[in-house]
């Protein structure tokens, strides 16, 4: 055996110093922040796409509203993350008083159509047989919302965020659960709402729908609903009730 391979076999291997491990832990690190700051920045780029996406959804049915002549609104499911439009050919009027609701929860619409549709038909069943000068009056004509999408707006599913509550004129407080409802009139006229979106790291958007006008203030951040909220629009104006 030579000389040079001798003092190679009588070598110890050497472990790692110090100064290499932490080395190899700052470079690790910086590899992960640099992944972190990544993904915050696609969940914050998808939030506002989403916002975007929402608000040009808002402008267009209030479009729709005024050039068909048409009932619409915009279904805000808060609970499955969804959003969609429906239409209706009846006349329809927002009520006056405010929904009644439970820490945050949308009334459920559809559970109170029901419950309609089983009084008046108990009700036409205690009238069989009456003769017609004895008949109440018929109950006025209540408006049926039918799903509406086309290539321009269809149903929504959103990723990478999520609504988190809804607030118009007709609320005590945003719902944050249920089905929330943001209705558009043939006489070019929509409720004013403050809608927020917020992606999975907490940042938010803030949507201002314009009652008068149907434009849609996107702002980012967590914007509060004024005092005034739903007598004026932000431009000042009075908002009457429909």
């Amino acid at each position: 055996m030579s000389p040079s391979a001798k003092l190679r076999a009588g070598r110890s291997p050497r472990g790692f110093t110090l100064i290499e491990i932490m080395l190899v832990l700052a470079i690790v690190g910086a590899a992960m922040g640099v992944a972190v700051v990544s993904f915050r920045a696609v969940d914050r780029a998808t939030a506002r796409s989403n916002s975007s996406r929402l608000a040009a959804a808002i402008r267009y049915v209030y479009d729709r509203a005024v050039t068909t002549g048409g009932y619409y609104r915009i279904v805000l499911d808060l609970t499955a993350n969804k959003y969609w439009a429906e239409r209706s050919d009846d006349r329809f009027y927002l009520a006056r008083e405010p929904e009644k609701s439970s820490r945050g929860r949308a009334p459920d619409e559809e559970a109170k159509e029901k419950k309609l549709k089983e009084d008046e038909d108990r009700a036409k069943q205690q009238v069989t047989g009456l003769a017609k000068e004895l008949l109440p009056p018929p109950a006025p004509r209540r408006a049926r919302f039918q799903a509406f999408t086309d290539s321009t707006l269809p149903k929504i599913d959103l990723k990478g965020c999520k609504l988190r509550d809804v607030l118009t004129r007709r609320q005590r407080d945003p719902y944050t659960e249920g089905k929330a409802y943001l209705y558009f009139f043939p006489d070019g006229h929509t409720e004013r709402a403050l809608i927020h979106i917020e992606d999975t790291n907490g940042d938010v958007y803030s949507l201002s729908v314009h009652p008068l006008t149907g434009r849609v203030t996107l702002k980012s951040g967590d914007v509060r609903a004024g005092r005034d909220f739903g007598e004026t629009d932000d431009e000042g104006r009075s908002e009457a009730p429909r």
